[in-house]
């Protein structure tokens, strides 16, 4: 059984030893080895190039090394290949510690402390709100979401989901459907964007949603960049200054030197690191996965083609 390894990871090396001492016994290539692309049964792909692609004819299934999709969704070349898709709790509860940091950092007005040491004044009189007084909005509770939502709740932070879907009522404190969207911006003092990128959430997060958010509200996006119309958050930002955003994903990465963000004081900026894949968990949830498929023989698309999803 033959294995295709590509990613644009810095670490390629490290994942590609250890993909072969996981997958003991299995022929595992990349590109440089230069294989017969036909008798190539199964890819672990991120970021592979259409033209790769193109030449893998026979592969069963194609799994994703990231939580996101779209790197193969939108190659010209996919038509409906079985995409198996990294649902991986490791890779959930470093997203968690990212977002609790940003929502630590705005709740305990952290920023305002570091500029006051700078300028070495003791100033400790600032308000600050409990757990249970703040409203967290999960924008986009599906795996990911719903795990940091739960976590967030034992917290005891009020906790809403909003998806286009049903989601069980146990996971969240309360659930916003598509026709009460309106509703879930304007309840929430803080907003998690985890939405994927499709079709349908690209610039989800307009001048028109921005809006409707509280004045002195916190929007954090550990989703995709494509999610927010970074256009209109800009001048969002620039005419509430007591509105804050941390953000993690942009349309363009890295993001351009000259990009208006950077020069924005209410912005948190941080380089895509908020959902890094955790190397040995997920090799180890994809290990199981093709040990399953070889098992049965049976291989399905994890991915709602239509959703894009």
């Amino acid at each position: 059984m033959s294995i295709l390894f590509h990613s644009t990871f810095i670490n390629n090396k490290q994942w590609l030893r250890n993909i072969k001492k996981k997958f003991k016994g299995q022929k595992i290539y990349t590109f440089k080895d230069k294989p017969n692309y036909d008798k190539i049964d199964y890819a672990i792909v991120w970021n592979l190039p259409d033209k790769l692609f193109a030449k893998l004819k026979n592969l069963r299934a194609i799994f994703s090394l990231g939580a996101g999709v779209e790197h193969i969704l939108n190659l010209p070349s996919y038509k409906d290949t079985p995409i198996v898709r990294l649902k991986d709790p490791a890779l959930a509860d470093r997203i968690f510690n990212h977002v609790l940091s940003q929502i630590l950092n705005h709740q305990l007005k952290l920023e305002h402390y570091r500029k006051a040491q700078k300028a070495k004044v003791w100033q400790n009189e600032l308000d600050t709100y409990l757990n249970n007084q703040i409203q967290v909005g999960i924008l986009g509770a599906g795996f990911i979401g719903t795990i940091v939502g739960q976590y967030l709740q034992k917290l005891n932070y009020n906790v809403a989901g909003f998806k286009n879907t049903s989601v069980k009522k146990k996971n969240f404190f309360q659930i916003y459907s598509k026709n009460k969207l309106n509703d879930f911006i304007k309840t929430s003092d803080i907003i998690i964007s985890i939405l994927p990128s499709t079709a349908n959430t690209t610039n989800f997060i307009n001048k028109n949603f921005l809006r409707k958010m509280k004045k002195k509200s916190l929007l954090i996006n550990v989703g995709r960049g494509t999610s927010i119309n970074e256009k209109d958050l800009i001048s969002h930002l620039k005419s509430n200054k007591n509105f804050y955003a941390s953000l993690d994903v942009f349309k363009e990465e890295p993001l351009s030197k000259k990009h208006l963000l950077w020069n924005l004081k209410n912005v948190t900026i941080t380089p895509h690191i908020a959902g890094v894949t955790v190397l040995d968990s997920a090799i180890e949830q994809m290990h199981n996965r093709w040990l399953k498929i070889v098992k049965t023989g049976k291989v399905k698309n994890d991915v709602n083609l239509e959703k894009g999803y």
